[in-house]
């Protein structure tokens, strides 16, 4: 669509719709005759930091803004966090876009833990009522056990004298036209799809702790001796919210096999399943995928790319 001086574009997570943000959208939508609103984050797998789908996000904001959603256009718009050329395809518009910061971290947390009760006065009433509904969703059980999980986690690391930072490593490992993928059996992400992968041991190299994530998560032993004939490179990615456990840097090692039928694997340690997924399903699986490992896959050109948005 093309922007005009008519024209209000915000951009934001809305994960809740806030007071401050609601107010802000409905002076929008007095002042302009056409308000835009992109949801970011519209591939994220649900978790702590985005409960939930842009569908659901838009359908909070909606409920807020009332018989004005007339004068407002939605966009759902991709993250592309390393990816940096997609992003900035992704938002091309001739008018500025406000950005807003994502302020919402303590009420999601606080509505996660206590349910709507947790924050009856910092969200609209027709946000409440929506997150009232949402609370007795199987969903809002799994994020409620993920976010006792996540404070539990960085309870522990509370007594460190400096916050932790943790170092670990993600195997992406293609096969002919597949990509070996492990389903997670356990918190953070209890069922959604991952790189395999892990935290560093204090005695090995990152190159070493990937191969060993991979036996112990798939049982595909890819042999030290071999292995630098299909490792194509490796990649540091290090966004500062990229897991919600805190400061975790991951070097994905990027490995490809060319030939030949692919290899048996079998799930153990912490992954509940072992699949090699055809790289033409990933898109369908973006919103699957654990912490920001689609956006590994994203940086390694794993999965097709559609510009980031689609509107309506």
């Amino acid at each position: 669509m093309t922007l005009d001086a008519s024209t209000f574009a915000m951009a934001g997570r809305f994960a809740p719709l806030t007071r401050d943000e609601a107010a802000l959208l409905l002076d929008a939508c007095a002042g302009y005759g056409q308000v835009v609103i992109r949801i970011t984050g519209a591939d994220c797998a649900p978790s702590t930091q985005t409960p939930w789908s842009a569908g659901e996000r838009e359908a909070m904001i909606r409920a807020a803004l009332g018989p004005l959603t007339e004068r407002v256009t939605f966009q759902h718009v991709r993250d592309y966090r390393y990816r940096p050329d997609l992003a900035s395809k992704a938002m091309v518009e001739t008018l500025p876009v406000e950005s807003l910061p994502d302020v919402a971290a303590p009420i999601r947390a606080a509505f996660l833990r206590e349910g709507p009760a947790g924050v009856r006065d910092l969200v609209p009433e027709a946000v409440l009522a929506w997150l009232q509904a949402f609370a007795s969703t199987p969903a809002f059980e799994h994020l409620h056990a993920e976010q006792v999980y996540i404070d539990d986690y960085r309870k522990s690391w509370a007594v460190a004298p400096y916050p932790p930072i943790f170092v670990m490593v993600d195997a992406v490992i293609e096969h002919g036209e597949h990509v070996l993928l492990v389903k997670r059996g356990g918190q953070p992400g209890r069922g959604q799809w991952a790189l395999p992968g892990g935290f560093v041991d204090d005695n090995e190299t990152l190159l070493d702790a990937a191969l060993r994530e991979v036996v112990e998560e798939t049982g595909l032993d890819l042999a030290p001796g071999t292995v630098s004939k299909h490792l194509l490179g490796n990649h540091v990615f290090d966004d500062p919210k990229r897991s919600a456990r805190g400061r975790t840097i991951t070097h994905a090692f990027h490995f490809r096999f060319s030939e030949g039928e692919v290899p048996k694997v079998e799930a153990a340690d912490d992954a509940a399943q072992a699949l090699w997924v055809p790289i033409y399903k990933l898109e369908s699986l973006r919103d699957q995928l654990f912490e920001d490992h689609g956006d590994i896959l994203d940086y390694f050109g794993l999965i097709a790319s559609d510009g980031g948005m689609r509107g309506d």
